[in-house]
Formats: C-alpha cells, sequence, structure tokens
C-alpha cells in the first residue's frame, strides 16, 4: 500500500503514519525517507521480521543490517562498554550520518548484530525514518530499499516496483536528500577504524577527537 505524507504531519495527527507505526509493531515492513535514500524498517527485535528483508532485497543474510535509534537515550539503553571515543563522537556528529558499531544487548536478532555482537546504528538528522523509530520503541532498521548491488534510490519511484509490492507500507515523503551514505566506523577503548566511507570524512572524525 502507498502511503503518502503531508509537509505538516507532526502537526496533527496523521493516518497514514499511523499506519506505518501500526506495521512496524506487528512485525511488518516498510519503506521510509532516511536523510540520505529511502530504506526499509522493521522492528530490530523481531527477529522473524528482519529475516524478511534478507528475501526482500535478495541479499545474503551474512551481511548484519544498519540500524536507526530516535535518539541517544535509546542507544545508551541497549548498549553497553561505550568508549569515551564512542561519546565524544555520538556528541559531535549526533543527530547525523555517523553509524558506529557498539557492543550491543543480545534481545536484538541477530540478523542486525555481527560476529562479535555489535550493532551498527546512527541517529540521523531530522527525517521520516527518525520520526518513525521515535514511534515504534525508539528503534528501526534502515537498509537501503533496493535490490541487492543495486542503486539506493532517491525517490518511491525509484524502488522496483516488485520491492514495492514485497512491503507491507510505504511512507512517500518525495525526494530524499541523496548524498553520500553514512560513515560507519568501528570504536574500542583506544583506537577506531574506518569501516565504509561516507558523508563524515575521517578528517573530521580526527578532529573531532584531537588527533
Amino acid at each position: 500500500m502507498l502511503i503518502t505524507v503531508s509537509d505538516n504531519w507532526l502537526k496533527k495527527p496523521n493516518l497514514q503514519m499511523e499506519k506505518a507505526i501500526r506495521a512496524i509493531l506487528k512485525g511488518g515492513t516498510v519503506i521510509v525517507g532516511t536523510e540520505t535514500y529511502y530504506a526499509i524498517a522493521v522492528n530490530p527485535f523481531l527477529g522473524k521480521a528482519v529475516e524478511r528483508i534478507f528475501s526482500i532485497k535478495r541479499r545474503s543474510s551474512e551481511s548484519p543490517l544498519p540500524l536507526i535509534a530516535a535518539s541517544q537515550e535509546f542507544v545508551n539503553s541497549k548498549t553497553f562498554n561505550v568508549s569515551p571515543i564512542a561519546r565524544t563522537l555520538m556528541k559531535t556528529f549526533w543527530p547525523g550520518s555517523l553509524t558506529i558499531l557498539l557492543d550491543a544487548e543480545k534481545e536484538f536478532s541477530r540478523y542486525v548484530r555481527n560476529e562479535f555482537g555489535k550493532i551498527g546504528v546512527r541517529v540521523p538528522p531530522d527525517c521520516p525514518a527518525r520520526r518513525l523509530a521515535a514511534e515504534v520503541g525508539g528503534w528501526i532498521t534502515a537498509t537501503s530499499a533496493n535490490f541487492s548491488g543495486e542503486a539506493a534510490p532517491k525517490t518511491v519511484d525509484e524502488i522496483p516496483i516488485e520491492l514495492v509490492g514485497s512491503v507491507d507500507e510505504v511512507l512517500d515523503d518525495g525526494s530524499c536528500p541523496g548524498g553520500m551514505p553514512s560513515t560507519v566506523i568501528d570504536v574500542s577503548d583506544e583506537s577506531w577504524s574506518m569501516v565504509r566511507i561516507g558523508s563524515i570524512s575521517e578528517e573530521r572524525i580526527s578532529r573531532a577527537l584531537g588527533q
């Protein structure tokens, strides 16, 4: 089902957003715009819901799915062993397009945790995906709404019809900004490493850490 979101949906109750919220809470799938591209959102604590994404995207389940959190408070509540380096980067770049790998509680689906038990999460700038996360318990998956290996879509029209037909709801909020995806980094107690180059450069991260 295709849903169109009005510009002022935050200012008054919106039946269309409520449908998307119900879909997530029931274990369904929703296509929603992020600060970069359209993504597929599900509840990351429901294993069957997360597993369904791999079938929809025709993607190997060996690669964990990234997450969006509605705020740093939600991140703090479900992660541990967060180093001073990670906290500095959160303070500097969140909300923003920086995904940080963090030790996480086992209640997350194994499909969003890597072999070391870490999740990749970001608190993005204001966007429909972050708003949706805030309404469904603070967390959603945020993997691009495309078939594996294809370009990430800036608009719903760029998403393959077959993929659109495989999800429960689509929140069409017009064109996403596009650009580079989020930067992904892994952080330890003493250092950090670049996992994926994205919109936040290595230079900016180093500068934030006084390196």
